[in-house]
């Protein structure tokens, strides 16, 4: 009977370290997926190391890419099948201002691609493995989401 006690004594107070932790299905979460910004700024998390921010609502929604230099004016959005897919106002595209792009990045796969046809994003979704397009996430509505729970869910958004 004491042996137990005693093992239910040194697994209790593990029991409710273990409790405490932000977990889902298990597993911690990353802090990245959960900060929401600093006092001057918002962001949002898409797959590591890719976020949007937003300093202020006249600069619009911005993200830092790894092989070209920033996306800017983001208007919608997704996370779907290890891809992330952008649709933007103005921007730069490798130095040069467009008036709209459509973005498909994927970390896992090291795609950075941009595109100002919108066809040419699309042929390009279905060599990825896309058979249809996904439905982009105005950033309002993905803002509002992030702001409202812990971490993003994007199959919530569909």
């Amino acid at each position: 009977m004491i042996p137990f006690f005693l093992r239910l004594f040194i697994l209790m107070p593990l029991l409710v370290y273990f409790s405490g932790c932000k977990q889902t299905h298990g597993q911690k979460v990353d802090e990245f997926y959960t900060e929401k910004g600093e006092w001057d700024s918002a962001r949002i998390p898409f797959i590591k190391p890719y976020e949007a921010i937003i300093f202020n609502r006249s600069d619009g929604w911005g993200m830092n890419l790894i092989e070209d230099s920033m996306l800017a004016d983001i208007k919608e959005g997704t996370v779907d099948k290890e891809f992330i897919l952008i649709h933007t106002g103005k921007t730069l595209m490798l130095g040069v201002e467009v008036n709209e792009s459509w973005w498909i990045i994927s970390p896992s796969h090291k795609i950075e691609k941009g595109f100002t046809d919108h066809q040419q994003y699309l042929t390009y979704l279905k060599k990825v493995g896309f058979k249809n397009e996904p439905k982009l996430h105005n950033m309002n509505t993905i803002a509002n989401y992030y702001e409202d729970h812990d971490t993003m869910d994007w199959s919530a958004l569909n």
